[in-house]
């Protein structure tokens, strides 16, 4: 098997990982057999010039890399993960490489889900960081606008092409994220990019730019006898892979023999529009400084 840590430095087994999978400065590739840990290499970070953040999930995916062990991590890469084939687990409290790999070794490393995402939950926009680390920010000299390594705080609403409120800041806070890590949608960033506290944006996002298509084969049909007898149609349901992964599915059929499960995130195949107020921008301090 082989295991990819998202690390800030290339010390092998004892690099530091890194708190955000797109902001990372290499991927540590951990060989593990029988739960034994074996060779170890550096992959450089490609960053997300061309693929957005797609583009670290090709680049592991094309060297065999079949578990990544994560800090934060966007919808959009998750899902991205997920549809390789790659299964993602939490780093729980880890700090260097060995420790995630040793916690992964001995089945503590709970699957990644929407939870651990910044921006988890399915109206969000890949960009509320409650759930990690917080930078520690300092002033910015001169043009506080937003560009990459900046933390970033966004009120915003999400709507749907008919104008009806999927989600808001108001409910669940403002997004924070850092500029140019991978935290939220491409197409955000570029809405985003250069502007300044209080100035506000529309920006309409399709499906294939947001959540992704809707994708069939992630329908499945299960015997009823393997879902709790008080579930129902509309009812979310986790369950395991052989990997251990879990994933949530949403009911949407149940008869006395059969339920149809789907496994799609719920905003798949929508074309969504996001209203943006930028509330602050700030610098982030650099390590050792």
């Amino acid at each position: 098997m082989l295991i990819a840590v998202p690390s800030d430095t290339t010390d092998g087994l004892d690099a530091v990982i890194s708190e955000h999978f797109g902001h990372c400065a290499a991927f540590t590739l951990v060989t593990v057999t029988d739960d034994a840990v074996g060779e170890v290499s550096i992959l450089e970070n490609s960053g997300h010039d061309e693929g957005g953040c797609m583009t670290p999930v090709t680049l592991l995916k094309e060297h065999g890399v079949e578990v990544l062990l994560a800090g934060g991590m966007g919808m959009r890469p998750l899902s991205g993960f997920q549809q390789v084939g790659i299964d993602v687990h939490y780093k729980e409290n880890a700090a260097t490489v060995r420790e995630a790999v040793e916690l992964f070794v001995s089945g503590n490393c709970r699957a990644f889900g929407e939870a651990h995402t910044c921006g988890g939950g399915e109206g969000g926009c890949g960009g509320h960081d409650h759930h990690h680390h917080e930078p520690e920010t300092v002033p910015i000299e001169g043009k506080a606008d937003i560009r990459d390594g900046r933390l970033v705080t966004v009120d915003y609403k999400l709507k749907d092409t008919d104008g009806a409120i999927l989600n808001s800041s108001s409910e669940t806070g403002p997004m924070r994220f850092i500029f140019g890590a991978g935290q939220i949608f491409p197409a955000i960033e570029q809405a985003l990019a250069g502007l300044e506290p209080e100035a506000h944006v529309v920006k309409a996002v399709s499906a294939s730019e947001g959540f992704g298509e809707r994708d069939d084969t992630r329908i499945i049909e299960v015997p009823r006898s393997q879902l709790p007898p008080d579930v129902a149609v509309g009812t979310i349901v986790t369950a395991q892979d052989q990997q251990g992964q879990q994933f949530p599915l949403l009911v949407i059929h149940l008869d006395e023999n059969v339920a149809r499960l789907d496994g799609n995130h719920p905003l798949a195949g929508k074309d969504l529009v996001f209203e943006l107020t930028v509330k602050n921008v700030e610098g982030i301090k650099e390590a050792g400084n």
